[in-house]
């Protein structure tokens, strides 16, 4: 069966629109396959465990001994394994009202190997700062006795003028 190339819930070759998000399924519009809806669904909960701020779970999604990130937030270098992990559970402790959108899905999977780049827009507070941010992410992710982990994240803030064109 094929997935809604925005929200991931399986739809038919038949339907015109999603029934969960109400996306538009167009003959033109490539529907996921459940390979691609697997990769989707581990980047979700990635950014789910954000929002519950729950650094266990996105510890499990990650390799930990491969995983590199980029952050839109400071600081600005690549982080490694643990490293990366405890910068963003301190982040987690104070962090709230974290809301987002997601939007843009493609996804590659090539044999073990998966790209997944989307759109994400957020908002919400940490350390009493307000912020409302529209980024790019790439992740790539790697599949060992058939689960998927991601190895590599970047997310890629959207300067204010440009991110018009895609969330406005």
């Amino acid at each position: 069966m094929p997935y809604c190339p925005r929200c991931g819930h399986q739809v038919s070759v038949e339907d015109n629109y999603c029934s969960k998000c109400g996306f538009k399924l167009k003959e033109e519009v490539k529907l996921l396959t459940p390979e691609q809806k697997a990769v989707m669904d581990v980047v979700l909960k990635r950014i789910e465990a954000i929002k519950n701020r729950d650094p266990k779970t996105i510890e499990e999604l990650v390799d930990k001994t491969l995983y590199t990130k980029f952050d839109d937030w400071p600081p600005f270098t690549r982080l490694e394994g643990e490293e990366a992990l405890n910068e963003e559970a301190k982040a987690l402790k104070v962090l709230v009202k974290y809301e987002y959108e997601v939007s843009g899905w493609r996804i590659d999977v090539l044999s073990d190997v998966a790209l997944a780049s989307f759109y994400i827009a957020y908002r919400g507070r940490i350390r009493r700062i307000d912020f409302d941010i529209k980024s790019r992410v790439s992740m790539v992710l790697l599949k060992r006795d058939g689960v998927w982990r991601i190895v590599h994240e970047h997310f890629s803030r959207i300067a204010e003028k440009e991110h018009r064109a895609f969330f406005m």
